[in-house]
């Protein structure tokens, strides 16, 4: 829509992790060298951490580009929610090994072989784990235990190990000591600074296309700094809502107006988020001895408002709910004008939000952006109400402000025919 406007050949901020985007700063020049020497030099295990959308998956994926044109054989294991049974099932797949029997020993006895005949030839074989927070402590010892195949000298295969900081902090833990005392090598993503943001996004903007014109003013681009704090995914964000509405607007370069009034949008803006009220809501009782948390979308939502207020039907169509476990990254900005992220998993969905269980506090009314780790689609959503404090942590409940039907794809929940499921009162 915009690109021949900016004299773009593609949309330079997309979100997904083409490996021709990694900008080298010294940080991701820095991990994707570790990696890759610890590879080189059959360590064993290595170990990437980074906070989520400082660019950890798109640092993979070019370090298996670059594996791929040395003829490295690669796995890369990126749903972690595999058990162990699956988890060989994946490898053995990856790898292209043909083993007809579904015994371990066998399937063990087949890959060993396999690896062996790799290391003889002079070749490596890496395994890549994404998301390996989410590794349950037997695929996780599963792993662990994969690189016993060794000759008496050299690891058969190199294992990388990618996650959150929350995989430093599994590791730590005592049950994990053997593999922790395991890993070789530990490299990071960090935030951009200021000048690698500007660099970042001019580079962006060269790989798609674009000439000597400027398209994003330096303030813009320091606006979108101060409110992705470095982070890449949200300036991507940022970007790519700019774009599109300096387009409509018919303004370049695109000025920092346009970028705050984006931020102010998706809640990125500090001033906005303090304004809002600061004392947290919690159960109302409906005078029938049960309260509202019990049925999180047993009342109208703002959209249905919205709907009656224009002459349409003053009730909301029958919706399907369906207590899925989505994995989600929730991020946003905390009283305090700090930004947040966290990673939280649904307890209720339906085809316009969901219910979830936070550690960190938000206030009805606050806006959130939410990231699908099924399909890497973002989306902005709305605090609705929150429920009682409890161990794992305050319920809330959310609905999309403007709901994209490929957001919720990846989850099959969508609309169920009238009478066949819980109406939404």
């Amino acid at each position: 829509m915009y690109r021949s406007y900016f004299g773009l050949t593609e949309n330079p901020f997309n979100i997904n992790p083409d490996p021709r985007y990694l900008y080298p700063t010294r940080g991701a020049q820095q991990a994707l060298n570790c990696l890759t020497y610890g590879i080189e030099t059959r360590k064993g295990f290595i170990l990437l951490t980074g906070e989520v959308g400082t660019g950890k998956t798109t640092l993979l994926n070019k370090l298996l580009e670059s594996l791929h044109q040395q003829r490295v054989a690669t796995a890369f294991m990126f749903n972690s929610r595999l058990n162990s049974a699956q988890l060989f099932d994946f490898i053995m797949a990856d790898f292209g090994i043909a083993c007809k029997s579904r015994m371990k020993s066998q399937i063990l006895f087949k890959l060993h072989q396999w690896l062996l005949d790799r290391y003889e030839a002079g070749e490596q074989t890496v395994l890549v784990v994404d998301e390996a927070q989410n590794l349950s402590r037997e695929t996780l010892e599963e792993v662990r235990l994969l690189t016993n195949l060794e000759t008496s000298t050299e690891k058969l295969m190199q294992v990388v190990l990618a996650g959150q900081p929350e995989l430093e902090q599994k590791l730590n833990q005592r049950e994990f000591r053997q593999l922790r005392q395991r890993i070789a090598l530990r490299a990071k993503t960090l935030p951009l600074t200021l000048d690698e943001t500007r660099g970042y996004i001019l580079e962006r903007l060269h790989i798609a296309g674009s000439g000597e014109e400027e398209i994003f003013s330096a303030p813009a681009i320091e606006a979108m700094h101060q409110h992705a704090r470095g982070i890449p995914r949200v300036t991507n964000l940022l970007a790519e809502h700019s774009l599109v509405r300096a387009f409509n607007e018919q303004r370049k370069p695109i000025p920092a107006e346009i970028v705050e009034n984006i931020a102010r949008d998706f809640s990125l803006d500090e001033a906005d988020l303090l304004a809002q009220p600061l004392s947290p809501q919690g159960p109302r009782n409906n005078g029938r001895g049960r309260t509202r948390t019990e049925r999180p979308y047993a009342r109208r939502s703002s959209r249905a408002a919205r709907e009656g207020a224009v002459g349409l039907p003053n009730h909301e169509p029958p919706f399907r709910i369906s207590q899925m476990t989505l994995p989600l990254f929730v991020y946003g900005y905390g009283a305090d004008g700090i930004p947040f992220y966290e990673q939280v998993n649904t307890i209720a969905t339906n085809t316009r939000g969901g219910l979830i269980s936070m550690q960190n506090s938000v206030q009805p009314g606050q806006r959130l952006l939410i990231t699908n780790k099924e399909n890497e689609c973002s989306q902005e959503c709305v605090v609705e109400f929150l429920g009682a404090q409890l161990a794992r942590g305050v319920d809330v409940g959310f609905e999309f402000s403007a709901p994209t039907p490929r957001f919720w794809g990846a989850t099959g929940v969508d609309e169920a025919p009238a009478g066949e499921s819980e109406k939404v009162a």
